[in-house]
C-alpha cells in the first residue's frame, strides 16, 4: 500500500515530476513562480499522503532546491536528513482518531492498538483495529496487482488468469489435497551495501534513475518474472495447489529488500533463480549488486512475526560473512520440528545446535549446485538414523569418525564412493556441516535436472 501511494503520487499531484521511486520513497521535481505556490503544492502533498496511509502509516517529506547537476548527491543528502530528523520526532504509527468502540479489548491480530472493527476468518469473526481491516481487506488485492502489472509485458498465455493462495494455511496445503502439513520458508532477501554504493556512485539526478532502475527492473522484477515462469511449468506442481494456485506470498517489496514465503521444497529453486538473476546483471558503475538471504523453514502455524524477525537476523548474519568481497549466499534455519520461540538466531541456535554456530548455516551461491548434489547423494545412500547419531554426538562434543565409518559400511560397494566424496566435500574442513546437512536434508529433492528457465 505504501509502494502504491508514492507510485501514483504524482497521478493525484499533475505539478509533480516523479524522478526516482521504489519502496515506499519517492524523489519528484516540480516547478513553481514563488513561496505561496511551492507551499501549495506541498500542503497538497501532505494531504494526499494522510488520506492515503492516515490508518495505518506516518509520512515524511522534505524540499531542496534543485542544484547544478554534479551537486545533487549533496541535495540528496540533506533531503534524506531533514526527512530522518522528522522521523526522530514522529510517532512511528498513527494513534485512532476517536476512542474505539471497545475501548478494553486490544486488536486480536497484533495486540497493539484497540479493535473498533471485524474481519471474518475460516473459524468466526475477530475483532481487529481499523488498520488491521485496512491491511485485510487490501492487501491480497494489491499484491495480485503488484503480480500483475510485472507480469504485464509477458505473453505467456497462461500468466493471463495466474491464481495466488491467500493466506498461509493453503499456502502450505500439498497439491494433491492432503494434510496441511508440508512446511513453509519465509526468505528475507537485501542487498549488499547498496547504500554504500549509491552514496560514492551517485551524483546526478540521472545516476539515481539509473540505479534504482537497475535494482528494480534489473534484478527483482526479473527474478519475480521468472520465479513465476518456473512457478507455472507443467511440471512443477509442488508451486501450485490442487486448484492450480501458485504458492507464492510477499510480505514486503521494498526498494532493496524482499520478503518472500514458498513452499519449502521450492526454497531451493527460489533462492536459485533469484540469485542467477542478481549474479547475471551488469554492475552499477563497475560494482556488482548481490544480495543476502535470510531463510527460516517453520509450521505455517508458527507465530509470522518473530519468525519474520529470525529472517531478518540471519540476512545480517549472511551479510557479516561477506564485507570484505560481497557475494549472493544466505544463512539458513530450519524450525520445522520446534515449537520454541527465543528473543533472536543466536540464543535458539546456543539452546539446539550447539557447538554449531551462525557461520555454520551460510551457504554461498557459487556452491549452491554442488552442496545440492551432494546433499542429495548422501540422503539418498546415508543411513537417516546414523545422521541423527551423528548431531546428537556433535551437540555432545564427541568425535564423530566412529559413526561415520559405521554408517559408510553399511552402504553397498557401487555407491560408497560417491557418497564419502560428498561427505568429505560438505564436512571435511568443518565437521560442523552436518548440522546444515540435517538442516538441508528433506529440503532438497530427488530429481536430477536443475531449473530450466
Amino acid at each position: 500500500m505504501l509502494l502504491e501511494v508514492v507510485n501514483k503520487l504524482h497521478e493525484k499531484i499533475p505539478a509533480l515530476q516523479p524522478e526516482v521511486t521504489g519502496a515506499s520513497v519517492g524523489l519528484f521535481l516540480f516547478s513553481c513562480r514563488d513561496e505561496n505556490e511551492k507551499e501549495k503544492i506541498l500542503g497538497d502533498v501532505e494531504t494526499e499522503l494522510e488520506k492515503q496511509t492516515g490508518q495505518f502509516a506516518t509520512f515524511v517529506y522534505a524540499c531542496q532546491p534543485l542544484p547544478e547537476k554534479d551537486e545533487f548527491a549533496e541535495t540528496e543528502q540533506r533531503l534524506t536528513a531533514e526527512c530522518h530528523w522528522q522521523q526522530y520526532q514522529t510517532l512511528s504509527f498513527v494513534l485512532p482518531e476517536s476512542p474505539a468502540k471497545n475501548k478494553w479489548v486490544e486488536c486480536e491480530m497484533n495486540g497493539v492498538r484497540p479493535a473498533d472493527d471485524t474481519i471474518d476468518r475460516s473459524n468466526g469473526a475477530v475483532v481487529v483495529s481499523g488498520a488491521v481491516k485496512e491491511r485485510f481487506d487490501k492487501g491480497r488485492e494489491l499484491r495480485d496487482e503488484l503480480y500483475r502489472k510485472l507480469l504485464g509485458e509477458t505473453e505467456l498465455p497462461e500468466m493471463k488468469n495466474i491464481q495466488f493462495t491467500s493466506d498461509l494455511e493453503s499456502l502450505a496445503s500439498k497439491t494433491d489435497g492432503g494434510a496441511t502439513n508440508e512446511k513453509i520458508a519465509l526468505i528475507h532477501l537485501d542487498g549488499n551495501k547498496f547504500g554504500t554504493i549509491r552514496a560514492k556512485k551517485c551524483y546526478k539526478i540521472e545516476d539515481f534513475k539509473e540505479f534504482n532502475n537497475v535494482v528494480q527492473k534489473g534484478i527483482q522484477e526479473s527474478a519475480l518474472k521468472r520465479l513465476l515462469t518456473f512457478a507455472l511449468q507443467p511440471e512443477r506442481v509442488g508451486f501450485r495447489t490442487k486448484n492450480n494456485e501458485v504458492r507464492l506470498e510477499t510480505l514486503m517489496w521494498g526498494g532493496d529488500e524482499i520478503e518472500l514465503i514458498v513452499p519449502a521444497s521450492q526454497l531451493w529453486d527460489t533462492l536459485k533463480i533469484f540469485f542467477e538473476v542478481a549474479s547475471s546483471s551488469k554492475p552499477f558503475k563497475e560494482n556488482p549488486l548481490t544480495y543476502s538471504a535470510g531463510v527460516v523453514v517453520c509450521r505455517h502455524s508458527v507465530p509470522i512475526l518473530q519468525i519474520r524477525r529470525y529472517a531478518e537476523q540471519l540476512c545480517s548474519i549472511a551479510k557479516a560473512a561477506s564485507d570484505g568481497a560481497p557475494s549472493n549466499q544466505f544463512a539458513l534455519l530450519n524450525m520445522a520440528s520446534f515449537d520454541a520461540i527465543y528473543k533472536n538466531v543466536g540464543t535458539f541456535l546456543n539452546a539446539y545446535h550447539h557447538p554449531a554456530t551462525t557461520k555454520d548455516f551460510i551457504v554461498p551461491f557459487s556452491s549452491m549446485s554442488e552442496l545440492r548434489q551432494n546433499i542429495r547423494t548422501i540422503r539418498k545412500n546415508f543411513p537417516k538414523n546414523k545422521l541423527y547419531e551423528i548431531v546428537a554426538e556433535l551437540k555432545a562434543e564427541k568425535d564423530i569418525e566412529k559413526i561415520v565409518d559405521r554408517a559408510l559400511k553399511m552402504i553397498s560397494n557401487p555407491l560408497k564412493e560417491s557418497t564419502q566424496k560428498a561427505i568429505h566435500a560438505t564436512t571435511a574442513s568443518n565437521p560442523n556441516k552436518w548440522f546444515l546437512i540435517s538442516d538441508l536434508w528433506s529440503l532438497v529433492d530427488d530429481t536430477t535436472h536443475e531449473p530450466a528457465i
